[in-house]
């Protein structure tokens, strides 16, 4: 997943989530692999996001709610969150709307 999230949202989005530059985050669709552990970490944890938020949601309503406010969140977006380190917060928030409730 986290080789598909790379390709399938836009460079700015994963930029955001990892807190990386976006001409890194070209490197690493080139082929590169993130030099630094946070990194990883990072994209493991917006794969998992995107896991939860499950194949049904298409790609751009992935990229809208990753980058959307949630209440859940105190209306603060998931990737800020996600840069942040703050995994659990945004996954339940995921769970949250994967289970239907649309906040």
């Amino acid at each position: 997943m986290t080789a598909e999230a790379l390709h399938q949202l836009p460079a700015r989005v994963v930029a955001q989530a990892t807190g990386a530059n976006p001409r890194t985050v070209e490197r690493w669709r080139a082929g590169a692999n993130p030099r630094r552990e946070l990194y990883r970490l990072r994209l493991d944890d917006l794969a998992a996001v995107l896991e939860i938020l499950g194949p049904q949601m298409g790609w751009r309503a992935r990229q809208a709610w990753l980058t959307g406010r949630s209440a859940h969140l105190r209306w603060r977006p998931p990737v800020e969150l996600l840069a942040a380190g703050e995994f659990e917060r945004v996954q339940g928030a995921a769970l949250a709307f994967a289970a239907g409730d649309p906040t």
